[in-house]
Protein backbone atom coordinates (compact mmCIF):
# COMPACT_ATOMS: atom_id res chain seq x y z
CA UNK A 1 0.00 0.00 0.00
CA UNK A 2 1.41 3.64 -1.07
CA UNK A 3 2.10 5.65 2.23
CA UNK A 4 0.64 8.79 2.12
CA UNK A 5 2.58 11.88 3.31
CA UNK A 6 2.15 14.03 6.41
CA UNK A 7 2.02 16.76 4.93
CA UNK A 8 -1.63 15.49 3.41
CA UNK A 9 -4.47 17.91 4.93
CA UNK A 10 -6.39 14.82 5.26
CA UNK A 11 -4.34 12.65 7.30
CA UNK A 12 -3.52 13.69 11.13
CA UNK A 13 -0.94 12.36 13.38
CA UNK A 14 -1.76 10.23 17.18
CA UNK A 15 -1.55 13.42 18.95
CA UNK A 16 -4.13 15.54 17.14
CA UNK A 17 -6.51 12.61 16.76
CA UNK A 18 -6.01 12.37 20.63
CA UNK A 19 -6.73 15.83 20.94
CA UNK A 20 -10.14 15.23 18.59
CA UNK A 21 -11.46 12.26 19.78
CA UNK A 22 -10.34 12.58 23.57
CA UNK A 23 -8.46 9.29 23.35
CA UNK A 24 -5.19 9.09 24.37
CA UNK A 25 -2.24 7.56 22.11
CA UNK A 26 -2.10 4.72 24.10
CA UNK A 27 -5.83 3.44 24.01
CA UNK A 28 -5.59 4.29 19.58
CA UNK A 29 -2.48 2.12 19.30
CA UNK A 30 -4.32 -0.99 22.11
CA UNK A 31 -7.26 -0.92 20.00
CA UNK A 32 -5.22 -1.46 17.02
CA UNK A 33 -2.87 -3.93 18.10
CA UNK A 34 -5.33 -5.96 20.34
CA UNK A 35 -8.77 -5.35 18.42
CA UNK A 36 -8.03 -4.83 15.10
CA UNK A 37 -9.94 -1.57 15.30
CA UNK A 38 -9.27 1.83 13.65
CA UNK A 39 -5.92 0.63 10.89
CA UNK A 40 -4.16 3.74 10.04
CA UNK A 41 -1.69 4.53 7.17
CA UNK A 42 1.72 4.96 8.00
CA UNK A 43 4.96 7.00 7.24
CA UNK A 44 7.95 5.35 5.97
CA UNK A 45 8.99 5.96 9.38
CA UNK A 46 6.24 4.56 10.87
CA UNK A 47 4.44 6.75 12.43
CA UNK A 48 0.67 6.78 11.92
CA UNK A 49 -1.38 8.90 10.09
CA UNK A 50 -5.47 8.72 10.62
CA UNK A 51 -7.95 9.91 7.75
CA UNK A 52 -11.15 11.68 8.44
CA UNK A 53 -12.98 8.22 7.80
CA UNK A 54 -10.22 7.05 10.83
CA UNK A 55 -11.65 9.73 12.96
CA UNK A 56 -14.94 9.06 12.00
CA UNK A 57 -14.86 5.24 13.33
CA UNK A 58 -13.17 6.32 16.48
CA UNK A 59 -16.38 8.11 17.25
CA UNK A 60 -18.55 5.84 16.13
CA UNK A 61 -16.49 3.43 18.64
CA UNK A 62 -17.03 5.56 21.45
CA UNK A 63 -20.60 5.51 20.99
CA UNK A 64 -21.02 1.43 21.42
CA UNK A 65 -18.47 2.03 24.44
CA UNK A 66 -20.73 4.59 26.18
CA UNK A 67 -23.66 2.26 25.40
CA UNK A 68 -22.16 -0.26 27.57
CA UNK A 69 -20.75 -2.20 25.21
CA UNK A 70 -17.22 -3.68 25.46
CA UNK A 71 -14.22 -2.64 23.48
CA UNK A 72 -14.18 -6.40 22.56
CA UNK A 73 -17.98 -6.15 21.03
CA UNK A 74 -17.60 -3.73 19.02
CA UNK A 75 -15.38 -4.97 16.01
CA UNK A 76 -18.18 -6.92 15.23
CA UNK A 77 -20.99 -4.45 16.06
CA UNK A 78 -19.38 -2.39 13.27
CA UNK A 79 -18.81 -5.23 10.59
CA UNK A 80 -23.11 -5.74 11.13
CA UNK A 81 -23.38 -2.24 10.74
CA UNK A 82 -25.77 -2.23 13.50
CA UNK A 83 -26.64 1.05 14.65
CA UNK A 84 -25.09 2.45 17.61
CA UNK A 85 -28.60 2.87 19.20
CA UNK A 86 -29.04 -0.47 19.34
CA UNK A 87 -29.60 -2.03 22.79
CA UNK A 88 -26.70 -3.40 24.27
CA UNK A 89 -25.71 -5.47 28.04
CA UNK A 90 -24.20 -3.00 30.27
CA UNK A 91 -20.55 -4.08 30.23
CA UNK A 92 -19.61 -1.21 32.93
CA UNK A 93 -22.22 -2.38 35.12
CA UNK A 94 -20.38 -5.99 34.99
CA UNK A 95 -16.95 -4.24 35.53
CA UNK A 96 -18.22 -2.07 38.49
CA UNK A 97 -19.43 -5.85 39.85
CA UNK A 98 -16.07 -7.21 39.08
CA UNK A 99 -13.96 -4.26 40.77
CA UNK A 100 -16.27 -4.62 43.93
CA UNK A 101 -15.66 -8.64 44.24
CA UNK A 102 -12.26 -8.09 43.93
CA UNK A 103 -12.51 -5.59 46.98
CA UNK A 104 -14.50 -7.49 48.91
CA UNK A 105 -12.15 -10.56 48.81
CA UNK A 106 -9.35 -8.18 49.17
CA UNK A 107 -7.59 -10.05 46.15
CA UNK A 108 -5.33 -7.26 44.92
CA UNK A 109 -4.20 -9.18 41.69
CA UNK A 110 -7.47 -9.40 40.45
CA UNK A 111 -7.74 -5.22 41.32
CA UNK A 112 -4.62 -4.59 39.26
CA UNK A 113 -5.48 -7.45 36.22
CA UNK A 114 -9.13 -5.47 36.26
CA UNK A 115 -7.98 -1.77 36.26
CA UNK A 116 -5.05 -2.59 34.02
CA UNK A 117 -7.16 -3.65 31.11
CA UNK A 118 -9.65 -1.10 31.83
CA UNK A 119 -6.82 1.66 31.69
CA UNK A 120 -5.43 0.59 28.82
CA UNK A 121 -8.46 -0.15 26.87
CA UNK A 122 -10.81 2.63 27.80
CA UNK A 123 -10.09 6.45 27.59
CA UNK A 124 -9.97 8.11 30.97
CA UNK A 125 -12.72 10.28 30.99
CA UNK A 126 -15.21 7.43 29.71
CA UNK A 127 -13.45 5.39 32.74
CA UNK A 128 -14.07 7.87 35.16
CA UNK A 129 -17.70 8.32 34.30
CA UNK A 130 -18.87 4.79 33.51
CA UNK A 131 -16.46 2.75 36.15
CA UNK A 132 -14.13 4.28 38.64
CA UNK A 133 -17.45 7.39 39.94
CA UNK A 134 -20.20 4.43 40.27
CA UNK A 135 -17.26 2.63 41.90
CA UNK A 136 -16.43 5.26 44.28
CA UNK A 137 -19.97 6.13 45.18
CA UNK A 138 -20.23 2.39 46.23
CA UNK A 139 -17.37 2.41 48.12
CA UNK A 140 -18.84 4.80 50.14
CA UNK A 141 -22.12 2.56 50.64
CA UNK A 142 -20.00 0.62 52.32
CA UNK A 143 -19.01 2.13 55.17
CA UNK A 144 -22.19 1.39 56.87
CA UNK A 145 -21.21 -2.47 56.57
CA UNK A 146 -19.14 -3.69 59.88
CA UNK A 147 -16.02 -4.26 57.95
CA UNK A 148 -17.00 -1.00 55.75
CA UNK A 149 -14.46 1.33 57.21
CA UNK A 150 -11.57 -0.87 56.57
CA UNK A 151 -12.51 -2.02 52.85
CA UNK A 152 -13.06 2.23 52.08
CA UNK A 153 -9.33 2.60 52.95
CA UNK A 154 -8.05 -0.07 51.29
CA UNK A 155 -9.53 0.80 47.89
CA UNK A 156 -8.86 4.50 48.08
CA UNK A 157 -5.04 3.45 48.89
CA UNK A 158 -4.87 0.60 46.42
CA UNK A 159 -6.10 2.89 43.95
CA UNK A 160 -3.98 5.82 44.84
CA UNK A 161 -0.67 3.71 44.82
CA UNK A 162 -1.73 2.33 41.36
CA UNK A 163 -2.61 5.48 39.69
CA UNK A 164 1.11 6.85 41.38
CA UNK A 165 3.08 4.09 39.79
CA UNK A 166 1.61 5.07 36.14
CA UNK A 167 2.78 8.43 36.93
CA UNK A 168 6.15 7.62 37.79
CA UNK A 169 6.61 5.14 34.91
CA UNK A 170 6.40 8.06 32.78
CA UNK A 171 9.35 8.22 30.28
CA UNK A 172 8.84 11.21 28.21
CA UNK A 173 6.72 14.18 28.14
CA UNK A 174 6.12 18.21 28.96
CA UNK A 175 6.85 18.91 32.57
CA UNK A 176 4.26 20.11 34.33
CA UNK A 177 3.30 20.52 38.90
CA UNK A 178 -0.21 19.31 39.50
CA UNK A 179 -1.36 20.59 43.25
CA UNK A 180 -3.76 20.30 45.75
CA UNK A 181 -4.75 23.49 48.12
CA UNK A 182 -7.52 22.18 50.54
CA UNK A 183 -9.84 19.86 51.15
CA UNK A 184 -9.62 17.62 48.03
CA UNK A 185 -12.44 14.49 46.98
CA UNK A 186 -11.05 11.14 47.11
CA UNK A 187 -8.85 10.06 44.15
CA UNK A 188 -9.20 13.70 42.53
CA UNK A 189 -5.67 14.65 42.29
CA UNK A 190 -4.41 11.59 40.94
CA UNK A 191 -7.48 11.34 38.10
CA UNK A 192 -7.00 14.98 37.05
CA UNK A 193 -2.71 13.46 37.13
CA UNK A 194 -3.98 10.79 34.52
CA UNK A 195 -5.42 13.08 32.29
CA UNK A 196 -2.44 15.54 32.05
CA UNK A 197 -0.48 12.39 31.58
CA UNK A 198 -2.47 11.07 28.76
CA UNK A 199 -2.13 14.76 26.90
CA UNK A 200 1.69 13.98 27.09
CA UNK A 201 2.98 15.79 30.33
CA UNK A 202 5.55 14.08 32.61
CA UNK A 203 3.32 15.18 36.05
CA UNK A 204 4.62 15.77 39.17
CA UNK A 205 2.24 15.74 42.22
CA UNK A 206 2.14 17.79 45.15
CA UNK A 207 -0.64 16.31 47.47
CA UNK A 208 -0.83 19.78 49.48
CA UNK A 209 0.62 22.99 48.52
CA UNK A 210 0.08 26.51 50.21
CA UNK A 211 0.82 29.81 48.62
CA UNK A 212 3.77 30.46 50.77
CA UNK A 213 5.20 27.26 49.91
CA UNK A 214 4.40 27.65 45.89
CA UNK A 215 6.37 30.74 45.94
CA UNK A 216 9.47 29.10 47.61
CA UNK A 217 9.11 26.07 45.30
CA UNK A 218 8.90 28.26 41.94
CA UNK A 219 12.39 28.41 40.59
CA UNK A 220 12.14 24.63 40.89
CA UNK A 221 9.86 23.77 39.20
CA UNK A 222 9.51 23.29 34.90
CA UNK A 223 6.50 23.98 33.30
CA UNK A 224 3.22 25.10 34.32
CA UNK A 225 1.65 24.83 37.96
CA UNK A 226 -1.50 23.83 38.24
CA UNK A 227 -4.07 23.75 41.78
CA UNK A 228 -6.49 21.57 41.99
CA UNK A 229 -8.34 24.17 44.74
CA UNK A 230 -10.48 22.31 47.70
CA UNK A 231 -12.37 23.85 50.43
CA UNK A 232 -11.26 25.21 53.62
CA UNK A 233 -8.74 27.84 52.16
CA UNK A 234 -9.35 31.03 54.37
CA UNK A 235 -6.43 31.21 55.72
CA UNK A 236 -4.86 31.68 52.06
CA UNK A 237 -7.08 34.85 50.77
CA UNK A 238 -6.03 37.50 49.14
CA UNK A 239 -2.02 36.10 48.90
CA UNK A 240 -0.79 35.95 45.19
CA UNK A 241 0.11 32.43 43.71
CA UNK A 242 3.53 32.75 41.95
CA UNK A 243 2.94 34.13 38.61
CA UNK A 244 1.76 31.56 35.57
CA UNK A 245 -0.16 29.66 38.33
CA UNK A 246 -3.34 28.15 37.34
CA UNK A 247 -5.77 27.46 39.82
CA UNK A 248 -8.81 24.46 38.98
CA UNK A 249 -12.22 23.51 39.81
CA UNK A 250 -15.12 24.95 40.98
CA UNK A 251 -14.03 26.04 44.61
CA UNK A 252 -10.93 28.56 42.73
CA UNK A 253 -13.98 30.72 41.62
CA UNK A 254 -16.34 30.89 44.26
CA UNK A 255 -13.90 32.35 46.78
CA UNK A 256 -15.33 36.00 48.02
CA UNK A 257 -13.93 38.86 44.85
CA UNK A 258 -11.67 36.12 43.19
CA UNK A 259 -9.08 36.70 45.88
CA UNK A 260 -6.77 33.92 45.04
CA UNK A 261 -4.78 36.07 42.57
CA UNK A 262 -4.87 33.46 39.47
CA UNK A 263 -6.89 32.47 36.48
CA UNK A 264 -9.09 29.80 37.45
CA UNK A 265 -10.25 26.65 34.76
CA UNK A 266 -13.04 24.59 35.89
CA UNK A 267 -11.20 21.57 35.39
CA UNK A 268 -7.75 19.85 34.27
CA UNK A 269 -9.79 19.08 31.20
CA UNK A 270 -10.65 22.59 30.32
CA UNK A 271 -7.28 23.59 30.58
CA UNK A 272 -5.74 21.26 28.35
CA UNK A 273 -8.54 22.36 25.87
CA UNK A 274 -7.78 25.76 26.29
CA UNK A 275 -3.74 24.67 25.75
CA UNK A 276 -4.78 22.90 22.58
CA UNK A 277 -6.38 25.45 21.47
CA UNK A 278 -3.33 28.48 21.62
CA UNK A 279 -1.55 25.91 20.66
CA UNK A 280 -3.73 24.69 16.91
Amino acid sequence: MEVQLVSDPLLYPIREVARLTGVNPVTLRAWQRRYGLVEPARTDKGHRLYSEQDIALIRRILAWLELGVSIGQVRSLLEQETPPDAPAGDHWQARVEALDAALLALNQRRLESLLGELTASYPLPLLRRQVLGPWLARLAQHQARPDGAALHAFALHFLEIYFARRLIAQDKGQPLTLAGAGRLPPLELALAAMAAREAGFSVTVLPQLSVREARLLAPRLSGPLLVLVGAGLSGELGEPWPEGTVLLGELAHLYPGQSLGAPHRESIEAWLAQRDEQEA
